[in-house]
């Protein structure tokens, strides 16, 4: 059993191989082809003509001589997109940086193989006895935080007191778990505090408490401290958000993306507003009538007689429905659209666009050159 097996993987390797070396056979002669072209053609023509060598190359497991040609295509045409895609570069504004460069410039270091930002990367360097009081001073945050939040009047005042007296650098770990807290007043008083910090290891648990917490003067408070970091990325996980699972999260990002004040923003809810439903499975109901008839007899002749076996055929005849779920949700539509529609009214200070179907959507074919040039 052994030998057969090699015989057979042998074989198939042998096999790949052919195919390999009559893919790039192939890829030559359409090279060759490709560089036989007019030297006046297009520069499009010949960044999407090395584009789908590229493919070809790829599907056929060529992988360096796909890279080769996707960077000859944007040799031809550096605005070609799924060449950049292909590469695996990033959009950063106007301009297409590799994977590596986009890190570097949304501040990230490279530390043990994950990106992580550079505030992050200054504390694993600290000396130990750095890092020990690192830990004490977290510990004593932590118990005047939970003093805040279980105290009132002027316990709550002294333990505020004795937080302001505590070094900023200390905080932002013991902030971001009050954040979790049960008490409403001392996820209100983090939120402020991290907006005053401005430290962007803040944003994280910041943005989950827009998108989840159950207080609207929290989420806002987080909202706001959010935006004061000044992260240029903060509308993406807003955005995002709008098409969560959870409608309750859906409308918290909607009204969030409003009060963001992000140009570009009213794009997304423009679309939001007019968007009736998704991509769901498709479903069939038939009603079919089936009647069954003799079609033949299969005649077996036989020593003393002879079988007649009857041969069964069967029509069908009906219909066939096909069908489609377009949406479902807990909340009815009308609820969200309200808050859709606030959030536009408030972003763009427009309030002369009808509340319907469509409205939005003619405003902004009109108007989406201010605010997509105003996100450059």
């Amino acid at each position: 059993m052994k030998k057969i097996a090699v015989v057979v993987l042998s074989s198939l390797a042998f096999c790949a191989a052919a195919w390999g070396a009559d893919a790039a056979k192939e890829l030559s002669e359409k090279r060759a082809a490709l560089a036989a072209k007019p030297g006046d053609t297009p520069k499009a023509d010949v960044a999407r003509e090395h584009y789908l060598l590229g493919v070809f190359a790829r599907d056929n497991g060529l992988l360096d001589e796909s890279r080769a040609e996707f960077r000859a295509a944007l040799a031809a045409d550096g605005s070609h997109e799924a060449s950049h895609e292909a590469l695996g570069d990033v959009r950063c504004g106007d301009k297409w940086l590799s994977h590596d460069e986009a890190m570097k410039e949304k501040g990230l270091v490279l530390r043990d193989g994950k990106w992580i930002l550079k505030e992050e990367a200054a504390i694993l360097d600290l000396p130990a006895a750095q890092k020990a009081k690192r830990v004490e001073e977290q510990a004593k945050v932590t118990k005047l935080l939970k003093t805040y939040g279980a105290s009132a009047g002027t316990a709550r005042k002294y333990a505020a007191e004795a937080l302001a007296g505590v070094d900023d650098q200390y905080k932002l770990d013991p902030l971001a778990w009050g954040l979790r807290s049960k008490n409403t007043d001392l996820r209100l008083y983090a939120a402020n505090e991290l907006g005053r910090l401005k430290d962007r290891r803040g944003l994280r648990p910041l943005i989950w408490r827009t998108l989840h917490d159950p207080d609207a003067a929290v989420r806002s408070a987080s909202l706001a401290a959010a935006k004061s970091i000044g992260d240029p990325n903060l509308l993406a996980p807003l955005v995002a958000a709008m098409w969560a699972a959870n409608d309750q999260v859906r409308m918290n990002a909607e009204a969030a993306v409003g009060e963001a004040a992000v140009p570009i923003g009213v794009k997304y809810l423009v679309y939001r507003y007019e968007a009736h439903g998704g991509g769901a499975p498709r479903a069939y109901f038939s009603n079919i009538d089936q009647i069954s008839f003799i079609q033949d007899f299969d005649v077996e002749v036989a020593q003393t007689a002879f079988i007649a076996d009857p041969i069964v055929g069967t029509i069908q005849e009906g219909v066939v429905l096909d069908a489609q779920v377009v949406a479902t949700s807990a909340v009815g539509e009308f609820t969200e659209r309200e808050v859709v529609y606030s959030a536009l009214t408030k972003l763009t200070g427009v309030t002369d666009v009808k509340h319907e179907p469509g409205a939005w959507a003619a405003w902004w074919k009109v108007h989406h050159a201010e605010y997509e040039t105003a996100a450059r």
